[in-house]
């Protein structure tokens, strides 16, 4: 007989496998780590499998663990902040007023309050049903700050596509600014301290604008290279090209990053945001790396042309970029975000005498849900092992409830995809497997003490805010004041 370290029955299976296969009264195995066996409950019947744990999932459903492809780990801090600066008119200002509290900060983010700050980011995460993060981090006036946060990614068992920045425009503060050389030095060590099955750490460019001299960007290539890794840029154009043009560059963001042989091996690409329309034919061609990020497409209207990716066989991922832009990190939120971001850039291209999407080039419930488990894990080199639910592969799944007042009804299975991302919501996010080991069980953290995690980060943004005098640039909803018309008594 078969055995498996854990066993789940009576699920409604969704593999994203090569066939797309669905079992909606399925099961799955996992031994090892690794998935061992997924079929029907009827296939079971046949071969039974003896397991140490049996979950009886009916009701639920079973699926890849989600990939968060965008983030910024330490960045949930500002929690809140979009109400603080809204509305948001002008995004490349909104940016630069943002660098100013952020660094305000990370002068006094060290390694243990960051590594508080980051635990509270991950808990959301993985209570969210992420199996894997992003994380590019560049405030490095502390560079013990960044240990702290991938002490936590360490700790919290989720798997992690790391970037350590290395940034010396003029945007950054004095005290923040490296040489190539220095960073790179940094890379190698935290590569020797957390590179694992599970993370991966590499070096990264946040874009050209956080460069001072653009050959900074070749030699950060060339240092990925020597260290035989991969490497990360934030691929980002908010200026809609006006910043290319004042650097004397006439050509799309792909282009320019190309001219510096930027792209010469493995990148994650980022946001890839406003290609010009011959790059994305580059994206293939180089196997660069996409995310995309929904809600910063309503910040500017421009929304999101994943029409133009799928024509071109790229499958993207679907990333948060933090709390401070997406205050909500739920998975679920983020799908729904997509679709309405696609149908923004489909209405802004047809205005501008563009043309509809074919059909199988639509965001759809099936297709984003793609997007977010295997795509993701693509975005961020984790394919060969995670991103789908088949043989071999690692137990990286989650069980979702949809057996709730506010996922029903679906019409027996006719429209539980549509539910799915319609209606779901990290509550209904039960369980979650990394490489076999549950990390939520019952919508709980089984690794920390969720009370003590919320406290100590609580306490340590309290002892920041008070140290840098940042509550004079928050609101201020305190007893005794008025604040937009509500008066705070007590």
């Amino acid at each position: 007989m078969h055995r498996a370290d854990t066993l789940i029955t009576n699920a409604h299976v969704i593999t994203i496998d090569a066939g797309r296969r669905v079992f909606p009264h399925g099961y799955i195995a996992m031994a090892g780590g690794r998935i061992s066996a997924v079929g029907t409950m009827a296939e079971l019947a046949a071969a039974p499998i003896a397991a140490a744990e049996t979950i009886d999932a009916r009701g639920r459903v079973v699926m890849p663990g989600f990939a968060n492809t965008h983030n910024h780990l330490v960045q949930g801090a500002f929690r809140g902040y979009n109400d603080d600066r809204w509305p948001v008119l002008d995004l490349p200002t909104a940016v630069r007023n943002l660098l100013h509290q952020l660094f305000t900060m990370a002068g006094r983010m060290d390694a243990e309050r960051t590594c508080k700050i980051v635990r509270l980011h991950l808990l959301d995460l993985l209570k969210s049903g992420y199996t894997a993060t992003h994380d590019e981090h560049f405030t490095n006036l502390l560079t013990e700050s960044v240990d702290g946060a991938w002490q936590a990614v360490a700790e919290s068992g989720i798997r992690g596509f790391l970037a350590r920045c290395i940034v010396n425009g003029e945007r950054i503060p004095e005290a923040g600014r490296e040489t190539v050389e220095a960073g790179m030095l940094e890379v190698e060590r935290l590569r020797a301290r957390f590179n694992s099955p599970l993370i991966e750490v590499v070096p990264g460019i946040l874009n050209f604008s956080f460069l001072d001299d653009p050959e900074d960007m070749r030699r950060i290539r060339n240092g990925a290279d020597a260290l035989g890794c991969r490497l990360d840029v934030d691929m980002t154009d908010n200026s809609r090209g006006a910043g290319l043009r004042a650097r004397g560059f006439e050509g799309g963001q792909l282009d320019y990053y190309r001219s510096f042989g930027v792209l010469d091996g493995p990148t994650y690409a980022g946001k890839a945001h406003e290609l010009l329309p011959h790059e994305y034919a580059l994206l293939v061609a180089l196997d660069a790396r996409v995310s995309m990020v929904p809600v910063l497409r309503f910040f500017d209207g421009r929304g999101l042309p994943l029409h133009h990716f799928l024509s071109h066989g790229i499958l993207p991922g679907i990333g948060s970029d933090a709390p401070l832009v997406s205050d909500c990190q739920s998975p679920f939120e983020l799908m729904r975000k997509l679709i309405l971001a696609q149908n923004l850039a489909v209405k802004r291209e047809l205005a501008e005498g563009g043309t509809r999407p074919e059909p199988e080039h639509w965001a759809t419930a099936e297709k984003v849900i793609e997007m977010g488990t295997l795509g993701g894990a693509r975005t961020l080199f984790m394919d060969d092992v995670s991103g789908s639910l088949e043989l071999g592969k690692a137990a990286d799944c989650i069980i979702v409830d949809l057996d709730r007042a506010e996922t029903r009804p679906m019409q027996g299975t006719r429209r539980l995809p549509g539910v799915l991302v319609w209606a779901g919501a990290a509550a209904n996010v039960d369980t979650v497997f990394v490489a076999g080991r549950k990390l939520v069980a019952g919508g709980r953290s089984t690794v920390w003490d969720e009370a003590v995690v919320i406290a100590e980060a609580e306490q340590a943004l309290a002892d920041i805010a008070a140290e840098t005098g940042l509550y004079a640039m928050m609101p201020d909803r305190t007893p005794g004041q008025s604040f937009r018309g509500w008066s705070y008594i007590g």
